[in-house]
């Protein structure tokens, strides 16, 4: 009887195994240990990584090593190893906690031109290998006979060694089977590996304010396992407090994208995002907004094609006017002021309003905040805009209606993610800040967080680091999970959410949780990092 037996794989890493190549304060959530082969079908190959976890851009492979052995001590002469791989089917859609509308979306291959469930369907990898075929021969062990599916290896020494180049997008996986080839032999026992999957490794560097309230990125990581992404958070660095870290919202996007640049020690360097615990962005007023205006008012619309757009008119001159509340059978929904132009005769104000944008079929890109935003719909109270097309009924607010309109009040950030632009683009870089002293997080006169705090800066932990995928926000959907209770935590609380049809769904605001839309999962899976200029990793 002979055997065949896997003894090893470099570059296969087993989640909650310690990784020695870990940097100094830094966990990771996974490490090599000799011998694993994900037999669990738990075992991660990271992307853009060589064999020893290193940055290299296009590569991701396993080095797989067998041991020969034989009863009657000596193999037959020419004796060498077949090696097979296969793409075994995309488990994730199969999983319990995955809502049914959301699984077509994450493994198509699964359901028939219908969208009905037909059985897992192998062969389903999106991504491509840095080489085809994809073996690749270790020196000492001569390869031949290579095609995409097989290669043959040699055999010295009671071992045989090859590497497995595998594709780039996460979430792809592969099984790779090591038999005996010789002629004359009847029996031989082989050995295969478990399911190896395709996962990003990105370190991130987390910065905190010394008066800023710890903020809880050890739960963050696992809302980015359906993303297959392992996010490994430093050890907390501190530096110096800064109250406010602009004057005003205007120049809050130039003065945080500074302050990002000065204290990402790992900015530009492969394979790392950070997160500032900050203060708060800049001064706000204590109260709400005043009061301007409350009473009946007329929806008009004006405009043609892509400029076509809603407003209202109140008495009187209000330029400060800043966002329109309306109420009607029982709703309640707010819209900023776009622009307000006082008129006369008689004296009044016109208030343009800005409406809701929904980024729905959005899809993986370079990072550019131009793909990220490049098919939007416009939702109005009385109308939707696609493109150039006005089609009614928006949220569907009677034309006469109940609302106030008030000035500037306390609404203000809780979390940004400073682009870069290179060139006449901006993209996302894998920046993040929290604000931890926002108001509705804490408690000025107590000087602590308020009840909630951690579950409410997980939510924005989740939605800026989506962002830095490249991902964009408002994508009006219900996350990825079963039972439906929450929305994509890249929505915004105060909008209602689409249907099939692109239509709004009344009252499905204010549900939004800490999880991912399905189509959140599949494109983020899909997006390739690398390829991302604003990152700048070398």
């Amino acid at each position: 009887m002979i055997s065949v037996r896997i003894v090893d794989i470099k570059g296969l890493y087993l989640p909650g195994f310690p990784d020695s190549t870990a940097p100094p304060g830094t966990t990771r959530a996974a490490g090599y240990k000799p011998g694993y082969k994900s037999l669990d079908n738990r075992g991660r190959v990271y992307i853009n990584r060589d064999l020893d976890g290193q940055w290299a851009k296009n590569t991701q492979l396993v080095e797989i090593t067998v041991e020969v052995t034989s009863s009657e001590g000596e193999l037959p002469e020419g004796a060498r190893i077949r090696w097979s791989a296969r793409d075994p089917d995309d488990p994730s859609n199969e999983r319990p906690e995955v809502h049914p509308d959301w699984a077509a979306t994450l493994d198509e291959n699964d359901y028939d031109a219908a969208g009905d469930y037909v059985a897992p369907a192998e062969d389903d990898n999106e991504g491509t290998q840095d080489r085809a075929p994809g073996w690749e021969e270790v020196e000492g062990y001569a390869l031949s006979d290579a095609t995409e599916t097989s290669a043959s290896t040699a055999i010295v020494g009671a071992r045989s060694t090859i590497r497995r180049h595998m594709t780039d997008i996460a979430g792809d996986n592969l099984i790779v089977s090591a038999e005996l080839e010789a002629d004359g032999i009847a029996e031989a026992a082989g050995d295969e590996t478990g399911i190896m999957t395709l996962w990003r490794r990105i370190d991130v560097e987390y910065i905190r304010m010394e008066s800023a309230p710890p903020v809880p990125v050890e739960q963050a990581p696992a809302h980015f396992e359906p993303v297959f992404t392992q996010l490994d958070f430093t050890e907390a660095r501190a530096i110096q407090d800064l109250q406010h870290m602009a004057l005003d919202a205007g120049t809050l996007g130039e003065m945080a994208s500074r302050f990002v640049s000065e204290h990402f020690e790992h900015a530009g360097d492969p394979g790392w995002f950070c997160l500032i615990a900050a203060l708060e962005p800049h001064p706000v007023p204590e109260v709400r907004g005043d009061l301007l205006f409350s009473g009946s008012v007329t929806i008009l619309d004006g405009g043609e094609g892509e400029r076509r757009g809603e407003y209202v008119e109140i008495p009187g001159a209000h330029p400060e006017a800043s966002y329109v509340t309306f109420r009607w059978d029982g709703w309640q929904m707010s819209f900023s002021v776009a622009s307000a132009a006082v008129l006369d005769d008689p004296p009044r104000t016109r208030l343009w309003l800005a409406p809701h944008d929904i980024q729905s079929q959005f899809t993986a890109g370079d990072g550019s905040l131009a793909h990220a935003y490049e098919r939007r719909l416009f939702f109005f109270p009385r109308a939707r805009r696609r493109d150039g097309a006005w089609e009614p009924p928006g949220y569907g607010i009677p034309a006469r209606v109940e609302a106030d309109v008030r000035g500037p009040g306390a609404a203000y950030t809780a979390g940004m993610s400073p682009t870069i632009d290179i060139g006449p683009a901006r993209y996302f870089a894998g920046r993040t800040i929290l604000f931890t002293h926002h108001r509705a997080w804490w408690d000025p006169e107590g000087a602590q967080p308020r009840r909630g705090y951690e579950r409410a800066t997980l939510h924005t932990i989740v939605h800026e680091l989506t962002h830095a995928f490249g991902m964009p926000h408002k994508c009006g959907y219900f996350d990825y999970r079963q039972p439906r209770r929450t929305t994509c935590c890249m929505n915004y609380r105060s909008h209602w959410m689409v249907d099939a049809d692109q239509q709004l769904i009344p009252g499905t605001d204010g549900r939004v949780g800490n999880d991912l839309c399905g189509r959140h999962v599949k494109e983020t899976r899909r997006v390739r990092l690398e390829n991302n200029r604003g990152l700048r990793w070398r």
